[in-house]
C-alpha cells in the first residue's frame, strides 16, 4: 500500500499595491491568510497522526514496526513539565488515536532550563524526544509504576548540558515527542544492545529511569563533554575532543579508572566494540584493559592507536552489566578516552 503524502501549503503573496505579504484582496476587504499558532500546531498533529495511521510507525531500522505484545498495555503517557512540575503540555494518549502502537505530542513551547518531557506506557519502548535527535530504544523497569523523565539538556558552552548535543536540539517552539512500542525484529533481533542516545548523567544515589545507562568513577573536570553517556550517543566523529560533535567520555589522568554500562535486566552479549579517542598528539590511548561482566567474568583485551571501532568478540554471556577497567595507558601523561562503545548481543527470549 503506497504511503500517502500530506502537504500544508500557506501561500502568501506579494501585491503591486505593497500591502504586507499574507492578505488577500476580495471586493473592499483585505482577508488575512496567515494561520495563527494554534491552527498550525493542529493541522501538523492531524498531518503527523495520519501519516502515522498509514505507515503503522516505523522502526529505528527502518523497517515496519509490528507491535510487540509487551505487558498488553493499550496507552502511552506523553507530557511536558517546567522545573516546578507544572504541565506544560501533554496527557495521557490512547494509542488508538493516532495508531494501534505508537502516539505523538506536538506543541509550542521554548524550553527553559528543568523542562522535563515524561513519559512512559510500556518496559521497552521507542521514543524520539526531539525532531533533531535519534530514535532511542530503552528499557523502563518500572514502567507499570512510574514514568521515566528527561531533563532538557540547554546551552552550547562546555559547561553547559546542551554542549554535547547538536545546535537545533531541543532549539525553536515547535517540538514533537513520539512514542511507539518495538516491532519483533527489535526485540529478537542483534543488535547494539548499549546504544542510547537519550541517556542522561545520573545524580548520584537517584534512581535510574531508563536503561541502557553509562556510568564512570571520572569525568575531566565534570564537563558534559565527557560525561560517560557520551560513549553511547552514537556519535563517532573521531580525530577532536570537546564539544558536540566530538563530545567523549574523558576521565581524568588516574590509574582507578572505570567507565560500565547498566542493561537494567539480563541480556545475551557476544561481542564489544570500542573507539578510542584519536585526537593524536594530544591524546594517548589505554593499551589493555579488562572487560567485567555482572556473572563474576571478565575477559583482557589489548587496545591499538586507530580511529576506528576495534572488535573483541568472546562466548555469549547473560549478563545485566558489563565494566571496562584496569585500564593501561600508552603515555600516562596525556589524555585517553573513549568516543564510542558498543555492546552487541540480544534480548534474552
Amino acid at each position: 500500500m503506497m504511503t500517502p503524502e500530506i502537504w500544508i501549503d500557506v501561500v502568501t503573496t506579494v501585491l503591486p499595491s505593497g500591502k504586507r505579504r499574507g492578505q488577500k484582496l476580495i471586493g473592499e476587504h483585505w482577508l488575512t491568510t496567515r494561520l495563527d499558532l494554534l491552527l498550525r500546531s493542529t493541522l501538523c498533529f492531524l498531518a503527523i497522526s495520519y501519516s502515522l495511521f498509514f505507515t503503522g510507525g516505523s522502526s529505528a531500522w527502518g523497517e515496519p514496526s509490528a507491535p510487540s505484545k509487551d505487558k498488553g498495555r493499550a496507552s502511552f503517557h506523553i507530557e511536558v513539565q517546567d522545573a516546578q512540575g507544572t504541565r506544560i503540555a501533554g496527557s495521557d494518549v490512547k494509542t488508538t488515536s493516532v495508531t494501534k502502537n505508537s502516539a505523538a505530542l506536538v506543541f509550542n513551547h521554548k524550553y527553559q532550563p528543568g523542562d522535563r518531557i515524561i513519559f512512559g506506557g510500556s518496559q521497552r519502548l521507542a521514543v524520539r524526544l526531539d525532531e533533531n535527535m535519534p530514535e532511542c530504544v530503552v528499557y523502563l523497569p518500572n514502567s507499570d509504576r512510574q514514568n521515566a523523565s528527561y531533563e532538557i539538556p540547554y546551552g552550547r558552552e562546555e559547561k553547559q548540558t546542551g554542549s554535547a548535543y547538536a545546535p537545533e536540539s531541543f532549539a525553536g517552539e515547535f517540538h514533537r515527542v513520539v512514542v511507539r512500542a518495538l516491532n519483533k525484529h527489535e526485540l529478537a533481533g542483534r543488535h547494539n544492545l548499549a546504544l542510547n542516545p537519550c541517556d542522561l548523567r545520573q545524580v548520584e544515589e537517584a534512581t535510574i529511569q531508563l536503561f541502557p545507562h553509562a556510568s564512570t568513577n571520572s569525568v575531566s573536570r565534570s564537563l558534559f563533554d565527557f560525561e560517560a553517556r557520551n560513549a553511547i550517543d552514537g556519535i563517532t566523529k573521531n580525530g577532536h575532543h570537546g564539544v558536540w560533535p566530538f563530545q567523549s567520555w574523558g576521565p581524568q589522568l588516574r590509574t582507578d579508572l572505570w567507565w560500565k554500562v547498566d542493561f537494567g535486566r539480563s541480556v545475551e552479549l557476544n561481542k564489544i566494540r570500542l573507539m578510542v579517542r584519536a585526537d593524536f598528539p594530544h591524546d594517548s590511548y589505554w593499551k589493555s584493559a579488562y572487560v567485567e561482566f555482572s556473572d563474576g567474568s571478565h575477559v583482557s583485551i589489548q587496545i591499538g592507536p586507530t580511529a576506528v571501532f576495534q572488535d573483541f568478540s568472546f562466548k555469549k554471556r547473560r549478563v545485566s552489566w558489563f565494566r571496562v577497567a584496569n585500564l593501561v595507558p600508552a603515555d600516562s601523561s596525556r589524555w585517553c578516552s573513549f568516543i564510542e562503545v558498543e555492546a552487541w548481543g540480544r534480548e534474552r527470549p
